[in-house]
């Protein structure tokens, strides 16, 4: 799963917007082989498997055993020329491509990808690549059957195991990589087989690429043969989104990422300026519930707060461009994605006819009480959740308050929040969710033995249906079982989901060709071209 650095998207009723100053169009350098990224923070870590924040920069050097198709939902060739689903999952091997080789001239062999799969189990062991980990489920051992065939084996069915292998966090690296510790590829990155080359880190400065020379072995679905179009990339660390804004319109930059409302009012309607909206695929930012929360165990308590929300006007009023309201547990391009907008549908009159009949009666200060116990609960989120602002949550208190729920907001530390996460003393806390584009990311968050918040309650069959489902191979059943378990999710008020976010970026109308087949904090460069 690539977990993004999380972004407010909190529209410019917030705060006016800033006005460029000293800024005109036109700017841009007559070099049409160098891409400038501005970006807003410099990587802890330039090792894609242990920091999945940062997906941009390790994305760029490393190439993957296959490719996701985003138009046909299919898996393609990438470094495996083919593959082969075995014992029901419980076995798989792949054939590679002849002749491909890492950056540092070392070659791509059987061998050397079944020590990448042995060298991230034991560093998921160790708690260094935990996401690698998950998609690991079950894993036996790699072997190289020959020169050019590496067979993969699992103790039980992993049928997420070839989608997997379409993320970037399972590129394949070098044997000089895999021989330097944890911390030492962190700070100084990894050889890969991809079509760039890491150049030069100046920390909290910029991160610097070169095209890889001789480059050819990128799938179809990139949309281009042989090396890279651009000669350089520079990523520019530019915290300040305004800073980034009036750069792209200034043409000091080509490309800028992370842009809220503040910034794209920044850039008006310049000529030579566009927005591009990258679409992700993953669990839509959520409302986490402890169901082992003596309140929230009650289901009717959790089935009004999902009918209580108004998420249309809430979206309206305090976000943007590339937000949308939920209507599913996963975003609208997730292979999973069902429009579910009826079991998320806003009906107050509902929620207060729920919580009547479960025994919730209204007191005279309007909050609804059981047994001498008020209907009160707390509200976590750190500065660093998305859209985490004191108005909207306001927002969604009030509108909770009119079905008789008193919602305390409760803002913590980043380091504070991710203790409650371990504690299992909360009540509701915000969530983004993690972007993969398989049903395993669904289980991942609402399967009570691996969902990243401790604490809840089990839930027979909804942990029943997404266990069965990762040892499904057949895609129709498996397809129905995550239906199923979701229908439940919803139903039985799991999860909140509230909106779903896509990444807004400002660019150039010089550059073309900038697609995100994996998701949207991995562009693929490979076929980006400035003209």
């Amino acid at each position: 799963m690539t977990r993004a650095p999380l972004t407010r998207l909190l529209a410019a009723s917030g705060a006016a917007a800033l006005l460029l100053t000293g800024c005109t169009s036109g700017a841009e350098t007559s070099d049409t082989t160098h891409l400038r990224v501005a970006y807003g923070w410099y990587p802890t870590c330039f090792d894609y498997a242990q920091s999945n924040p940062f997906a941009l920069f390790g994305r760029q050097v490393l190439d993957t055993l296959l490719s996701h198709n985003p138009d046909t939902g299919k898996l393609e060739p990438y470094l495996a020329e083919s593959w082969k689903n075995l014992d029901g999952g419980r076995a798989y091997e792949f054939t590679l491509r002849d002749g491909v080789t890492f950056s540092n001239g070392e070659k791509l062999t059987a061998q050397v990808v079944a020590d990448n799969f042995e060298t991230l189990w034991k560093h998921a062991g160790q708690g260094v690549s935990p996401t690698p980990g998950a998609y690991l489920r079950g894993y036996d051992h790699a072997k190289a059957l020959d020169g050019r065939t590496v067979r993969v084996e699992f103790s039980q069915p992993n049928a997420g195991f070839l989608q997997a292998n379409t993320e970037g966090q399972f590129g394949i690296i070098a044997p000089a990589s895999l021989a330097k510790s944890p911390k030492e590829r962190c700070a100084g990155g990894t050889i890969g087989t991809g079509p760039f080359v890491l150049k030069e880190a100046v920390q909290d400065e910029r991160v610097e690429y070169t095209k890889r020379e001789g480059y050819d072995w990128a799938p179809a679905v990139f949309g281009r043969e042989g090396a890279a179009a651009l000669d350089r990339v520079t990523i520019q660390i530019v915290p300040e989104e305004s800073v980034r804004a009036a750069g792209v319109v200034a043409g000091e930059y080509d490309l800028a990422y992370s842009m809220t409302e503040k910034g794209l009012s920044q850039a008006g309607k310049q000529d030579g300026v566009k927005t591009v909206l990258a679409a992700d695929r993953s669990v839509v930012n959520t409302f986490v519930v402890n169901t082992a929360d003596p309140v929230l165990a009650d289901p009717s308590v959790r089935q009004a707060i999902q009918h209580g929300i108004d998420r249309e006007e809430f979206v309206d009023t305090f976000y943007g461009e590339g937000v949308e309201p939920a209507t599913d547990v996963v975003s609208r391009s997730h292979p999973n994605y069902r429009d579910r907008t009826g079991l998320l549908a806003h009906d107050p009159g509902r929620s207060r006819a729920i919580l009547e009949r479960a025994g919730w009666v209204k007191g005279a200060d309007g909050i609804r009480a059981k047994g001498g116990k008020k209907l009160r609960l707390a509200l976590t989120y750190s500065n660093s959740d998305i859209g985490a602002a004191a108005s909207g949550w306001e927002y969604v208190k009030d509108g909770l308050a009119g079905i008789g729920v008193a919602l305390d907001l409760k803002p913590v530390s980043d380091a504070a929040q991710a203790d409650l996460r371990k504690s299992g003393k909360w009540q509701l806390a915000v969530y983004q969710g993690a972007s993969r584009g398989d049903a395993d990311g669904i289980a991942a968050f609402y399967h009570t033995e691996l969902a990243p918040w401790d604490g809840q309650a089990p839930r027979p069959e909804v942990d029943r249906l997404l266990a069965e489902q990762a040892a499904t191979v057949d895609p129709v059943k498996r397809n129905s079982l995550v239906q199923s378990a979701v229908t439940t999710i919803l139903q039985q008020g799991h999860g909140i989901p509230l909106f779903d976010s896509a990444q807004v970026l400002l660019t150039r109308a010089s550059v073309r060709e900038l697609t995100f087949p994996v998701n949207s904090w991995e562009p693929i460069l490979h076929r980006v071209e400035k003209k």
